[in-house]
C-alpha cells in the first residue's frame, strides 16, 4: 500500500471553528450541571416528575463533560507495557527468547505545551519520568502546541532535568513542523542540546551493546526515511530493536515490501493519535488524521509490536473521554 499524506486543506478542515465548538461544549458543561442539578431538585419538590428526570440526566451527561474537559486531561498515568521478548538467533540458527538483562525504556509523546498546558505541566511528566528510574528515555515528538501565549525555551525547560543512564532521544512530529500552524523545528533543533536531549532525522544508534534505536523524522513532512537511517546500521548479533516514530501511519511504508532485516522483529513506538483523545468506542477512529488502523494501544503486525500512546497533552481542546495522558513504562 502506498501511503499519501493528507492534504494541508484537509488537514486545516479538521480545525478552527469545529475545535472551537467542541471546546465551548465542554467548557460550558461546568456550569450546565449544577444548574441542571437545581432544576432537577426543584422540579422534584414540586411533584413533576418528568421533567425532574429530564434536569437530572442533563446534570449527570453535564457532569461527565466537565470530568472530560476539567480533570481527565490532568490525570497522568503511568503504562506498564508487557510485550513478548525479541527472539535472538543461536548458532544452530533456531530462535530462543531474549535472556539478556532488559532495558527499561520511558516513553511519552505528544506534549503540545503552549495554550493548555505549560511548564508546570512538563515539570509533572520529568518526575513522573524519572520516578521510574529509566535507562533510556525516548519522546515520540509534538513537543508545541498553540504557543503565542508563551516562549518555548521556557515551556520545554523542565525536560533539562529528564534522567536516564543511556540519555534522552526524540523525534519530531507534525505540529513540531508547522502542519498545522507556524513551524518551530528549526528553534527546537537549536534547543535541544541545551536540554540534553539527542534528535534522532532518520537515524539509528547503539544504545549499550545490544539495543539499536532506531529514529524517523516526521511522515507528514514527507522527510522520514526509515530505510535510509538502517542503510549504514551497525548491529551485532541478536541485538534488540526499537523503533521511534511520531506517526504511526509509517508502518504503512513496510507493507508490500521486503523487510528490512533489522525489522523482523522490532518494536515501534508511537505518538501523534492520543488514541483518539475523544474516544466513542462505538466509533472507533472516528476523525483520527490517519489512514493505518494503528491509532490505539498495542498491536502485532508482521515486522513487531507496535504501540500507540496517548499522549501527555492535547492541541486543540484539553478534553478527554475514555483515554487520559500517559507515560509508557517498557522493557527492551
Amino acid at each position: 500500500m502506498q501511503y499519501s499524506r493528507p492534504s494541508d486543506s484537509i488537514v486545516r478542515s479538521v480545525q478552527p471553528f469545529a475545535e472551537w465548538v467542541i471546546d465551548w461544549i465542554f467548557l460550558s458543561s461546568a456550569v450546565v450541571s449544577p444548574l441542571a442539578a437545581v432544576a432537577a431538585i426543584y422540579y422534584g419538590f414540586t411533584g413533576a416528575p418528568a421533567p425532574a428526570a429530564a434536569c437530572a440526566i442533563v446534570a449527570a451527561g453535564a457532569a461527565w463533560g466537565a470530568y472530560a474537559r476539567f480533570v481527565a486531561p490532568w490525570q497522568l498515568r503511568v503504562k506498564h507495557l508487557k510485550i513478548a521478548p525479541q527472539r535472538e538467533q543461536t548458532a544452530e540458527g533456531s530462535t530462543t527468547a531474549a535472556s539478556r538483562p532488559p532495558l527499561k525504556v520511558v516513553f511519552f509523546s505528544d506534549l503540545h505545551l503552549g495554550q493548555f498546558k505549560r511548564q508546570d505541566w512538563a515539570q509533572r511528566i520529568v518526575e513522573a519520568v524519572n520516578a521510574q528510574s529509566p535507562d533510556l528515555v525516548l519522546i515520540g515528538g509534538d513537543f508545541v502546541g498553540k504557543t503565542a501565549c508563551c516562549d518555548i525555551a521556557d515551556l520545554l525547560a523542565p525536560l533539562r532535568h529528564l534522567q536516564a543512564t543511556h540519555g534522552v532521544y526524540a523525534v519530531l512530529g507534525n505540529h513540531d513542523y508547522g502542519i498545522p500552524g507556524p513551524d518551530h523545528s528549526d528553534e527546537l533543533i537549536q534547543l535541544f542540546p541545551q536540554l540534553n536531549i539527542r534528535l534522532l532525522r532518520n537515524e539509528c544508534v547503539a544504545i549499550g551493546d545490544d539495543v539499536l534505536l532506531v529514529g524517523v523524522d516526521e511522515l507528514w513532512t514527507g522527510r522520514d526515511d526509515l530505510h535510509g537511517a538502517l542503510a549504514s546500521y551497525r548491529r551485532a548479533p541478536n541485538m534488540r530493536v526499537i523503533v521511534l516514530g511520531h506517526n504511526p501511519d509509517l508502518m504503512l511504508k513496510l507493507d508490500g515490501r521486503r523487510a528490512h532485516p533489522v525489522l523482523r522483529d522490532a518494536f515501534f513506538i508511537f505518538g501523534h493519535t492520543h488514541q483518539g483523545q475523544i474516544y466513542i468506542p462505538l466509533l472507533p477512529g472516528l476523525a483520527i488524521p490517519i489512514e493505518s488502523k494503528f491509532y490505539r494501544g498495542l498491536h502485532h503486525t508482521p515486522h513487531g509490536a507496535l504501540y500507540v500512546s496517548s499522549g501527555c497533552g492535547e492541541n486543540s481542546t484539553p478534553t478527554r473521554i475514555n483515554t487520559w495522558p500517559e507515560i509508557v513504562v517498557f522493557e527492551a
